[in-house]
């Protein structure tokens, strides 16, 4: 197969999975793999609606990679965006050693979810069954689950990376409270406030937005007005979830039992911290399979050199096609025992009296603009050589918001401070909903 489709299949898996990890070179068996059915889910203890995502791996050398499938990273729990080639019109059903099955509903764009909620028992072996509307048949080996996680600690520290930069780093203890495996997954959900550093609860709506004659003898010049803002527009929260799996082992250690697992570092000059910042975090107890499907798919994709070094191939799950010899797919059935914890903290916590972090995309806040209006009644002198009117150009293309009244203006100035509307509208960068479980 040629290389570059079989680089862009493995960027299109990596992208649906997100993995990190260290690079450590495995066999692969040549395969065509274009048009493959891709399986993506992780069923846990915790009792939820659990999901399966279903997707094909087809037409790669012209899709636009992105993040197309669902949001694997906080317990698979679905994205509101289309993902690429979903596969549609499946039967889906959860089988345990017992004979009970579980069935999932098609919720159309690849999305299928469990009729009811319910979390994995112990002690009891699990299997993925898949029919696809064209009739093919996919089948995951037996899984259970492998202990019980438990987060015993979560908690910040200032310090520094391994790059020498200065911020907050954020660790977990955590276990397996029955020693049965020594792997780990971790994710997590952030969570921050953000505070419009330039706002004004009023704002500029524009009156007209060009001069008009009324009659022979009056003109009315182009105008605006000031009026209350109708929504909370000045504190913000915003929620992202981690982009990287982080995966961790205890196999060298007598028991299965994590100290000091670094989860985040964040730069001090990152704005996300500036006020409040929350972190739930995810902790998987997985078993040795999943954690080498992970790491081995992470490897795969990362590595420059991988195409060089060995054949290239196709990577194995734990999920095979069963109506044909040698049928391909992609995927891995995880099941996993979950513990959640979060964490608060203020930048004053750890910084406390130092100057905030630049404000997102290093937008220069302090920077007040005074665009003329075009309206010679309000705006201060136009001598030749000012900039055009550029005030309601401006605001219609919400570029700016008010800031306040500009007593006097100068030469080429208009009536109003006005700043850059990502300085004054926190709406641009997050939701004005504050989240249920916000302690500030």
């Amino acid at each position: 197969m040629d290389r570059l489709i079989l680089k862009k299949l493995m960027l299109y898996i990596t992208t649906l999975f997100s993995f990190t990890a260290c690079i450590e070179p495995f066999e692969f068996e040549t395969r065509d793999a274009e048009g493959i059915l891709v399986v993506q889910t992780s069923m846990t203890d915790i009792v939820k609606n659990q999901f399966v995502v279903l997707s094909r791996a087809a037409d790669l050398a012209n899709v636009n990679i992105e993040f197309d499938s669902l949001d694997v990273r906080q317990s698979f729990v679905p994205a509101t965006n289309e993902r690429l080639n979903p596969e549609n019109g499946a039967k889906v059903e959860l089988v345990d050693d017992q004979g009970n099955v579980i069935e999932f509903t098609d919720k159309d764009n690849g999305l299928y979810e469990s009729t009811f909620p319910f979390g994995l028992a112990e002690n009891t072996d699990y299997q993925l069954r898949i029919l696809t509307a064209n009739q093919e048949t996919y089948e995951s080996g037996f899984e259970s689950l492998s202990g019980k996680s438990k987060i015993n600690d979560l908690y910040v520290e200032r310090g520094f990376n391994e790059n020498g930069e200065e911020g907050v780093i954020i660790y977990a203890d955590g276990a397996n409270l029955t020693d049965e495996s020594d792997f780990f997954r971790y994710d997590y959900v952030e969570t921050y406030k953000i505070i419009a550093p330039t706002y004004s609860g009023l704002q500029v709506e524009i009156i007209r937005e060009e001069g008009i004659f009324v009659n022979d003898t009056t003109f009315l010049w182009p105008d605006v007005r000031l009026q209350r803002r109708q929504e909370e527009e000045r504190v913000c929260f915003n929620s992202n979830s981690s982009v990287a799996i982080d995966l961790a082992n205890t196999n060298t250690l007598s028991a299965a039992i994590l100290e000091g697992h670094v989860v985040r570092f964040i730069n001090r000059n990152n704005a996300i911290i500036s006020h409040r910042y929350s972190m739930l975090l995810n902790q998987y107890v997985i078993n040795s399979g999943a954690y080498n499907y992970y790491q081995n798919l992470s490897n795969f994709a990362q590595s420059e050199s991988v195409f060089s070094e060995i054949q290239p191939g196709f990577l194995e799950g734990n999920i095979r096609r069963t109506d044909v010899e040698d049928g391909l797919v992609l995927g891995y059935f995880e099941v996993a025992s979950v513990d959640r914890k979060r964490v608060f903290f203020s930048y004053a916590d750890l910084f406390p009296g130092e100057e905030l972090p630049p404000f997102f995309g290093n937008t220069n806040c302090d920077r007040l603009l005074s665009p003329a209006l075009g309206n010679p009644e309000k705006d201060g002198p136009q001598p030749l050589g000012c900039p055009p009117p550029a005030l309601i150009r401006r605001v219609k293309a919400e570029e700016l918001n008010y800031f306040a009244i500009n007593e006097d203006p100068g030469e080429c100035e208009g009536p109003y401070y006005m700043t850059p509307s990502i300085c004054g509208d926190c709406t641009i960068l997050g939701t004005n909903v504050k989240p249920d479980f916000w302690i500030d």
